[in-house]
């Protein structure tokens, strides 16, 4: 009969051996285009970094977050988070053509806000377009679903908010509010943003990309994602806060 130390070594064991290789990690950044992403966020973050230092007063010492510890932290989150079998699942969704598409358009277009709002308005003033908006409204909710966006406030921007200057103020019904007001938002813009890379999709490929983004595969990957994104930007925002004054910022 096994006794509770046994139990506990073996559930560690199995753990570690059923966890995502780093190959399949490093494969899955490749495909996924998430390497360019994570290069982006430093060089934003790292910007970011300067200027606020800049308008530090001389006198105070200000220390420097390693931006490639973005890279590292997604990378373990991944490994530790994404089980070998569903790792090869995800891989297996990524050897589709229509989503590979889907991906390159998302990281290889110039992106413009003002122009894809122009874009969306001559789209739903076109005949017969709604069953076109119906799709990829489908698609963006998919990809930017409640859930996994409540994970990226949850474990980044709340942290954040309660650590900068003045945090303390924010009860539970403010908390909320703003989560749902940054939900919202990013609901939105995901919406705005998928519908204006997808305009060279045919019906047919939408068709097939919706099968594909409404998967486990994909649904787990997107959950894991948005957990690793706010887990790598965790302590660089933490690193932040104490010069965030939550008062200057409110709208």
């Amino acid at each position: 009969m096994l006794n509770l130390k046994n139990i506990l070594i073996l559930t560690l064991l199995s753990s570690f051996l059923s966890a995502a290789t780093p190959e399949q990690v490093e494969q899955y950044i490749a495909v996924s285009s998430s390497e360019e992403q994570l290069i982006e966020l430093e060089s934003q973050f790292s910007q970011m970094q300067q200027s606020i230092n800049r308008m530090q007063s001389d006198d105070s010492e200000t220390k420097e977050y390693d931006m490639q510890l973005l890279s590292i932290r997604f990378r373990e989150y991944l490994q530790k988070n994404i089980s070998e079998d569903e790792m090869d699942e995800i891989l297996q969704a990524y050897r589709s053509v229509v989503l590979l598409k889907f991906v390159s358009v998302q990281n290889d277009s110039e992106y413009d806000e003002k122009e894809a709002e122009a874009y969306l308005k001559s789209l739903e003033n076109e005949d017969n377009a709604s069953v076109r908006i119906d799709l990829l409204e489908k698609i963006a909710s998919a990809l930017y679903n409640k859930e996994n966006i409540g994970i990226l406030f949850d474990n980044l921007m709340k942290p954040f908010l309660k650590s900068s200057q003045n945090g303390e103020q924010i009860d539970d019904a403010a908390m909320q509010k703003n989560k749902d007001a940054y939900i919202k938002r990013k609901q939105e813009e995901g919406r705005t943003e998928t519908i204006y890379m997808s305009r060279e999709f045919t019906m047919e490929e939408l068709e097939a990309l919706l099968k594909i983004v409404k998967s486990p595969a994909i649904n787990h990957e997107s959950k894991a994602v948005f957990a690793a994104t706010a887990y790598a930007l965790q302590e660089f925002f933490l690193s932040m806060a104490s010069r965030y004054d939550v008062n200057k910022h409110k709208r």
